[in-house]
């Protein structure tokens, strides 16, 4: 028999809400309709296959800052260089106009997060979607670093939409080899101190201040065990974390040339293609990590580190709880946790058997609006819910910002929190019924039911209360606006 109640709970707790039609078709087999997205995905979002390339994603930092480097007055080492090169004045002087940080890449960014954002309420996979946004925030690279600014929509198209149905250790390296994430925890600067690089400081590559990488550099490797493995409680010691540094040192990425810098064109490699491996700045030897010794040479050494990390007991627990958080409750039971980890660890981390688990165990259907939607969900949902397909230029983009939740600028490594807590204060609900109120007006018709709606949006999730309330409402817009500020329509 259809069940409209678990077709409600699969389209809001799994997917991004439906948009009117859905339930009917998920209700013949809600938990077949969650499974039938968990897999790979042959073609990429149109959306999001527009963008740019990781490259010239990776450029657009540096072009700017060449630009600035000019308009401050160091251009004539740039010049010297430029004329060894062939490069006209006429091309160099194209590096010399002003602009500013934000408006340099305001148009980007918002291009980038209104493809996200499109992406998700045009899915007719949005399991799938969700999936994409939940590794994309574990696996963090942030607008919030300057010289990452550009970066993340790359990153999450290189390094995570091509895994979310795959193996998890895959995604781990990567993550942990994509320009985004060497440049966004700083990667690129780590040398091992007895490499050739330390020994002869000459070999080593210059860095964009003139400079030249002086020591390990433990960042990446501290939220390689941290945040994306085995978690913070996952037993591993200061001396794991310098170790895996200098497992990864040398991992890094092409850099630019001056030409490139110059040039307007869009830059064509993806982030697989710019990865690098200087085995001058490697740190030799054998290192030991977790009580387990890696005397493989070169890249081979971090590879096999990253593989074994992904197949570690502390990390299928820790990604088992994340999921759980995420996906059932801020207090996740322990019960589907275990059932979880177990399919995590007997599937070799396979990404869809651990999801199926999942989906399978019931504590998922059991609760209804057990989580809080974080902004960029809430707004996704409204979308879908109006059946809207097309975004016009930089639309919600402010009001996500209002709301506390810019795409792609988390402001920390670890991500966008996922806990009620981060986002039920009182500025950040107001600024969701603001919103609400302003997206109702916007839409409101004559002929546009908010009872309808409601029944389309959540069967018979939708409550009594909620119910009375909009057929109280003096118009449609406020119908739709009690519809859309409703806390049915803002939990999962």
């Amino acid at each position: 028999m259809p069940d409209l109640r678990l077709a409600a709970i699969a389209a809001h707790r799994f997917g991004f809400g439906p948009r009117p039609g859905d339930l009917r078709v998920i209700a013949g087999d809600p938990r077949g309709w969650v499974k039938s997205q968990l897999g790979h995905q042959a073609q990429l979002p149109p959306q999001i296959a527009a963008l740019p390339p990781a490259e010239d994603d990776l450029l657009a930092f540096g072009r700017w800052l060449a630009r600035r480097r000019l308009n401050n007055g160091n251009g004539a080492r740039v010049e010297e260089r430029a004329e060894r090169q062939g490069i006209t004045r006429e091309e160099l002087q194209r590096l010399s106009v002003e602009e500013d940080f934000v408006e340099n890449f305001r148009a980007r960014a918002t291009r980038a997060v209104g493809a996200r954002v499109e992406a998700a309420i045009t899915s007719e996979r949005p399991v799938h979607e969700r999936l994409v946004h939940f590794w994309s925030n574990h696996f963090t690279v942030s607008t919030a670093k300057p010289a990452a600014i550009a970066l993340p929509p790359s990153f999450e198209k290189d390094a995570i939409r091509p895994h979310v149905g795959g193996r998890f250790a895959d995604m781990l390296l990567a993550s942990t080899k994509h320009p985004g994430m060497i440049v966004y925890l700083d990667n690129w600067l780590s040398i091992g101190p007895n490499s050739r690089t330390a020994q002869n400081p000459r070999r080593g590559r210059r860095l964009p201040g003139g400079g030249r990488p002086s020591g390990l550099n433990e960042n990446l490797a501290r939220e390689i065990l941290e945040l994306h493995t085995l978690g913070v409680t996952g037993g591993y010691t200061q001396a794991d974390v310098q170790a895996l540094a200098a497992i990864i040192t040398g991992w890094t990425y092409e850099r630019a040339r001056l030409r490139d810098l110059i040039s307007d064109d869009v830059a064509s490699r993806n982030g697989h293609q710019l990865f690098e491996f200087d085995a001058d700045a490697h740190e030799p030897g054998a290192q030991t990590l977790l009580g387990r010794s890696y005397a493989q040479d070169g890249i081979a050494q971090g590879e096999a580190a990253l593989v074994d990390l992904a197949r570690h007991p502390a990390t299928a627990r820790f990604l088992a709880t994340k999921l759980c958080r995420h996906y059932i409750a801020d207090d996740p039971p322990p019960a589907a946790i275990t059932r979880v980890e177990r399919a995590f660890t007997q599937s070799d981390g396979d990404l869809r058997a651990t999801m199926e688990a999942l989906v399978d165990s019931p504590e998922a259907w059991e609760t209804p609006f057990a989580k809080f939607k974080r902004p960029e969900e809430y707004t996704i949902t409204l979308l879908r819910a109006a059946n809207v397909r097309t975004l016009p230029p930089g639309a919600g983009i402010a009001a996500l910002v209002a709301m506390g939740q810019r795409p792609y600028a988390a402001p920390g490594p670890d991500g966008w929190s996922d806990i009620a807590d981060s986002w039920l204060t009182a500025d950040l609900v107001y600024k969701r019924l603001e919103f609400a109120q302003a997206y109702a007006t916007r839409i409101a018709r004559a002929d546009v039911n908010p009872a309808d709606l409601a029944a389309e949006c959540l069967g018979p999730l939708f409550s009594d209360e909620s119910r009375t309330a909009i057929m109280r409402a003096e118009s449609p817009a406020q119908g739709l606006a009690l519809l859309f500020g409703a806390p049915e329509m803002q939990r999962r």
